[in-house]
């Protein structure tokens, strides 16, 4: 730090407490990416750095059954009671991708000043404390991404939709996954007010489910101001208290089945197991976490008056496009690994990104930088490409004004 006058050191000896930096420590949770790119469901994780656009085909299917007919007759005299067998139809669409872009500046002046942590008698060279500055530059950018890419991932799951913008009404700037408008709907009654029928909206979403994508849902995310109206709710703590029934069971010493580990891993909390009255079981988990906004606020990735039911197996892909950036060269590689002591080919992961490694991967990324002409200062960048496909689009159902 600059004085306005030289200042003599004192005579005390003195101990150098090694820095600390709170956003080492700010946890970066992946709740709603751990539903994409997962291998056991069928679903896909592709990375295309040579294309600007990506085409997705989606073949609907059906739960029709095979006709009967009399013996010695030919099927065609059945009529309109059974349709024949239809030749293949597909929905196909074309996305342009979108772009993640973070940026900071270095100049030649900051390295000649001492870093947070450093030994005033280390002696530390312009170079070491470029390498440390241009490390915190990077794990940040990385962070603010994948920040992004929760938010964008809850959208896609939650709406059927991803804004290429963020808080764009341009339809053309904004992916749409075509999901059924009766899978977003109202709870009939609050939660939190003297009649909600509960279970029945837990059944109503379930059966969506079942008929719209064939699966049988087996887990719900519930928001903040949701959880807390199920739990105080009369009806529902009625059932709760019910051990013949066992309906809803809250139990801190309950395992959790492993097909949800990925869930709690990213940063999901397992709340309990319900069991509605028609005999659906469903996993409820809350999800605390959320980000600065542009305005300075905090907003949960998962609404607070709000729930979704799903399926753990049910599919969704992500996509990763390429950078807005010449071609890589060999020497550039060169110059970025001397100058950073790092390789821009392999970024490094914060460690304080939940599944990294797995839910997040450094392909992900692409990370470069290039100086001024007067070589005086140095911009660090990282770019990304992402798109969060609800493939199996059917396979949500969001319940709003829960509260």
């Amino acid at each position: 730090m600059y004085g306005a006058t030289p200042q003599a050191q004192d005579m005390y000896s003195r101990y150098m407490v090694d820095r600390f930096n709170e956003k080492d420590l700010i946890s970066v949770p992946t709740g709603f990416q751990a539903f994409f790119g997962v291998p056991s469901t069928g679903a896909k994780t592709v990375f295309s750095e040579n294309s600007a656009v990506i085409d997705i085909d989606i073949i609907r299917g059906n739960e029709r059954i095979a006709a009967l007919i009399p013996r010695g007759g030919i099927s065609r005299t059945v009529g309109d009671t059974q349709k024949n067998t239809e030749k293949e139809r597909y929905s196909t669409f074309s996305r342009l991708y979108p772009l993640v872009e973070e940026e900071g500046d270095l100049n030649a002046n900051q390295i000649l000043t001492r870093t947070a942590g450093e030994n005033p008698y280390d002696m530390r060279t312009r170079l070491d404390r470029l390498r440390t500055l241009a490390n915190d530059q990077h794990k940040e950018q990385i962070r603010r991404s994948v920040r992004l890419f929760e938010v964008l991932a809850a959208s896609s799951i939650l709406t059927g939709t991803m804004p290429a913008i963020l808080g764009t009404t341009n339809a053309a700037m904004i992916y749409d996954f075509l999901r059924k408008s009766t899978h977003t709907f109202a709870a009939p009654a609050k939660w939190d007010t003297a009649s909600p029928d509960i279970m029945n909206d837990f059944d109503t979403a379930w059966e969506l489910g079942r008929q719209d994508a064939y699966l049988s849902y087996d887990m719900a995310l519930v928001g903040t101001g949701a959880i807390d109206a199920l739990a105080k709710d009369s009806t529902m703590q009625s059932l709760a208290d019910n051990r013949r029934y066992e309906l809803v069971l809250v139990n801190p010493n309950m395992p959790v089945p492993e097909k949800f580990a990925r869930f709690v891993n990213a940063g999901m909390t397992a709340y309990g197991r319900l069991r509605t009255t028609k005999g659906r079981e469903i996993w409820l988990f809350t999800y605390n976490d959320g980000y600065t906004s542009a305005g300075g606020t905090f907003t949960p990735y998962m609404p607070v008056d709000q729930v979704l039911i799903t399926s753990s197996n049910v599919r969704c892909d992500r996509y990763f496009g390429p950078p807005e950036r010449l071609p890589v060269t060999s020497g550039e590689i060169q110059w970025y690994k001397d100058l950073f002591g790092m390789n821009m080919n392999t970024p490094m992961l914060p460690p304080n990104v939940k599944g990294a490694g797995s839910i997040v991967t450094p392909s992900m990324f692409y990370c470069d930088a290039y100086p001024t002409n007067n070589r005086k200062n140095v911009s660090c960048r990282t770019q990304s490409a992402p798109i969060f496909a609800t493939t199996q689009t059917d396979g949500f159902v969001t319940i709003t004004g829960v509260v």
